[in-house]
């Protein structure tokens, strides 16, 4: 939880934050990764998890197949800027490349403009699509890289 709110704190209502619930949070990704829905990928430290890439087929049921969608990157704060973001999501690209996809996808909040410049490094580039988040619906981007 550290990570999300690390990430969201100023950028979605404290309320919002407040009621989020590790143990639905852990079992809606169990359900999807047992449906095989989506794959998840882990960073660790010292034994202890720091930080989390989910990934899977793009949610967009007009995509073609060869597109795949970082659904999720988490990464605690104290690890923040020490290369486990890029490593998740190199591990999340190799995921999505080796499951035949050449093209991956995601939404990230517009006012995440530390999440934005990370992306941008790492290759992606904005696309006109916009939509409102699950987070209580607020304006999200959708972003775009060759794997």
């Amino acid at each position: 939880m550290a990570s999300w709110r690390g990430a969201f704190t100023g950028l979605v209502p404290q309320d919002f934050l407040d009621r989020m619930d590790p143990a639905s949070i852990a079992a809606s990704w169990a359900d999807s990764i047992a449906a095989g829905r989506s794959r998840i990928h882990v960073a660790v430290h010292d034994k202890r998890v720091i930080g989390y890439a989910g990934v899977g087929p793009e949610r967009d049921q007009a995509a073609p197949p060869t597109t795949g969608e970082l659904y999720a990157l988490f990464v605690h704060p104290d690890h923040w800027g020490t290369g486990a973001g890029r490593a998740l999501t190199d591990a999340a690209c190799a995921d999505l490349r080796a499951a035949g996809c050449t093209v991956v996808q995601l939404w990230v909040l517009e006012a995440n403009i530390r999440a934005r410049r990370f992306y941008k490094r790492y290759g992606f580039t904005e696309t006109a699509d916009r939509t409102h988040s699950s987070l209580d619906n607020l304006p999200e981007i959708r972003l775009t890289a060759s794997l």
